[in-house]
């Protein structure tokens, strides 16, 4: 066995309300030419029988059940502490609805070695139920905290690179050293959802630390299937709160008063337009502007009671797209 053959991987996976698919992406690990990996399961406190349908699928499996919803970053952070106290040389952040290769693993340790341990990488990410590619690296965008995803019309050259460098990783498949944690550090919890991979691999950039994307190494993701599409309230609302922290964290004055303009701008203009068509203030633009007051008022983590409210009507609305599944996200 070569030296990246005997390296130990701990798979971290956050489950919440969504044991099926978290038994599809343990039973696509099975596949794995790499084979000295632990799973890490970590529950977010799941109301359905998750636990026990994840005991009895995947008994091989650490299963760590936690009291509360701890939200992606706070669930990613118990399992990758979990996973560095059992020894793991790497940790591999997959979504519970994500499925690897035989080669995603064996690929990720063999370039990290190749590299001396000292970058942060990702998978190529296809879309589970298309094939099409979703993810294979990004650039910055204009405003602080957007980035302008590769797509193949314009960037399918970088695929033949066997390293794809990218402004960051998505949380989908994230691999990390673990020797480069002590540095980095974890996950920051005030996220709680969105933006936290974006956060920890500007921090890595700041101590040096590149982000690429491995061609070879390839997941499956279905990607969306418990908080719905990017307009679904709850997403509205972390999205529009965390850019908000990324950019205090990462940008200038000018910079964080730009995009904080841009946001009410965003909002404004929603406003009118869900009001010219019914008479009220849709469920996202309500979410949005509340992300904005508790920005101002410093409330970060879980979102409040509210926007969880919003996001359970807006889906029984007969335009918005029913979500039964369970990504690995509250």
């Amino acid at each position: 066995m070569d030296d990246s053959q005997s390296a130990s991987v701990g798979v971290v996976i956050v489950n919440w309300n969504g044991w099926p698919y978290t038994v599809a992406a343990c039973r696509s690990l099975g596949q794995s030419l790499h084979r000295n990996f632990k799973i890490v399961i970590v529950d977010n406190a799941s109301v359905d029988d998750s636990l026990l349908q994840l005991r009895a699928a995947v008994p091989n499996a650490d299963i760590i059940s936690n009291q509360r919803n701890e939200g992606f970053s706070g669930g990613c952070n118990i399992g990758i502490r979990h996973a560095l106290g059992l020894g793991c040389d790497y940790i591999f952040l997959l979504n519970n609805d994500a499925m690897v290769d035989d080669l995603t693993i064996e690929q990720l340790v063999s370039v990290s070695r190749d590299l001396h341990d000292r970058v942060l990488l990702g998978s190529v990410i296809h879309d589970a139920a298309s094939g099409d590619h979703v993810f294979f690296g990004n650039r910055a965008g204009s405003v602080l905290g957007s980035q302008i995803n590769f797509t193949i019309s314009d960037d399918v050259q970088k695929l033949d690179q066997k390293l794809i460098e990218t402004d960051f990783i998505v949380g989908a498949a994230l691999f990390l050293p673990a020797k480069l944690l002590s540095r980095i550090g974890l996950f920051d919890e005030r996220f709680f959802l969105n933006f936290e991979e974006t956060d920890l691999c500007y921090r890595a950039r700041k101590l040096d630390i590149p982000s690429f994307v491995v061609s070879s190494s390839r997941i499956r993701h279905h990607g969306g299937a418990s908080v719905g599409p990017y307009h679904a309230p709850m997403q509205a609302y972390f999205l529009t709160r965390n850019r908000l922290l990324f950019a205090d964290k990462h940008g200038s004055f000018a910079r964080r008063f730009q995009l904080y303009i841009l946001n009410l701008k965003w909002i404004y203009w929603s406003l009118r337009k869900s009001w010219a068509a019914a008479r009220t203030v849709d469920l996202p633009t309500r979410a949005m502007a509340r992300a904005c007051w508790d920005y101002m008022l410093r409330r970060f983590g879980d979102c409040p009671a509210v926007i969880r409210q919003y996001d359970a009507r807006y889906r029984e609305q007969s335009h918005a797209p029913s979500s039964t599944g369970g990504a690995a996200v509250p």
